[in-house]
């Protein structure tokens, strides 16, 4: 019985992943949740999060900013918003958005949409906390 599955990565405006892998931890709507080779079927939504992949007893981070997840016994499809390796997140530019997205929320100006505010700090702080979780992976 294999102790791998197929993982396979989409978004609109990035190229696809597709590789073997051992584990995965996915930012589920309503929590985190693992997924090892034949976990029964099941669709979720994603919230935006931090991706983890163990693949050759080495773990890679990705950021979700949210999506869907469909796991099969032997293949995952996640079908997020965007995504983005651990390596390539601006540091800087994700504070910044994290600092005017709570900026915004606290001035409580007219026209400022609370949803889509909300949102982005959510993406802000989910990217900060996947640059984390892969600093404390390596040390």
């Amino acid at each position: 019985m294999s102790k791998t599955f197929q993982l396979q990565l989409v978004a609109p405006d990035s190229p696809s992943i597709t590789e073997e892998v051992t584990s995965i931890i996915l930012p589920g709507g309503d929590g985190e949740f693992g997924v090892l080779a034949h976990h029964m079927p099941l669709i979720s939504t994603l919230k935006p999060g931090t991706l983890e992949v163990t693949k050759n007893g080495i773990k890679e981070f990705y950021f979700l900013a949210g999506g869907y997840v469909e796991v099969n016994p032997t293949s995952v499809i996640v079908l997020a918003e965007e995504y983005e390796k651990s390596e390539k997140i601006d540091i800087e530019r994700s504070q910044l958005s994290k600092k005017q997205a709570e900026d915004k929320l606290a001035s409580k100006a007219e026209g400022v949409s609370l949803v889509k505010e909300k949102h982005a700090l959510a993406r802000s702080k989910a990217r900060l906390q996947t640059i984390e979780k892969a600093r404390a992976y390596k040390k």
